[in-house]
C-alpha cells in the first residue's frame, strides 16, 4: 500500500485518485472514523495533532493524504510547512518515519519543512538515534515549531 501511495509499486498500476481513495478508506476500516488527527492552519503552516497514540506506517499514510489535501485546500493560499504535534503518540515504527521522510521530501520540493512538537522521550529519542533530528526540528510548543519552519524555510 505504502509503494503505490508514493508511486513505487510496479507490478500495480494504480491511478492516484485510486490509491488516495484506498488509503482514506484504509484509515476508515483501522480506525472507525478514519480522523486520524485535528487539524490548524497558521500563516503557510498546517498544524496536524495526532489522535493516535500508535502511529505504524499505514496510519502515518493516510495522514499524509490527508495533510496533502489540507496543504491545497481550494479557496486558501497553499501552505507550505506542516507541524506535527505529537503530544498524544508514544510510539511510531519505522515504517512511519520512512513516509514522514517521504513526507518532509515532497514538501522540501516545494521549499517547505516539517517540525515535530511535543514528542514523547521514546519518541524523541527515536529522531536523535537516527539523526533526523537534524531534519526535523523538534520543538517543546507549537508557536516555537512554527518559528522554527517558517525561518529556516528556503
Amino acid at each position: 500500500m505504502l509503494s503505490r501511495l508514493f508511486g513505487r509499486d510496479n507490478s500495480k498500476k494504480t491511478n492516484p485518485a485510486n490509491a488516495h481513495a484506498d488509503v482514506a478508506a484504509m484509515a476508515a476500516e483501522v480506525h472507525g472514523t478514519g480522523e486520524l488527527a485535528s487539524f490548524d492552519r497558521f500563516g503557510q503552516t498546517i498544524i496536524a495533532t495526532l489522535k493516535e497514540t500508535t502511529l505504524s506506517g499505514n496510519e502515518a499514510a493516510a495522514l499524509v493524504v490527508s495533510l496533502t489535501d489540507k496543504l491545497t485546500e481550494p479557496g486558501q493560499v497553499p501552505a507550505r510547512h506542516v507541524v506535527l504535534d505529537l503530544q498524544n503518540v508514544d510510539y511510531m515504527d519505522s515504517a512511519c518515519i520512512g513516509v514522514l521522510v517521504e513526507l518532509l521530501t515532497r514538501l522540501q520540493k516545494a521549499g517547505g519543512r516539517v517540525a515535530l512538537v511535543n514528542a514523547a522521550a521514546n519518541v524523541e529519542c527515536l529522531f536523535k538515534l537516527t539523526r533526523l533530528d537534524r531534519l526535523f526540528p523538534i520543538c517543546r510548543d507549537v508557536m516555537r515549531a512554527i518559528e522554527a519552519v517558517e525561518r529556516h524555510a528556503a
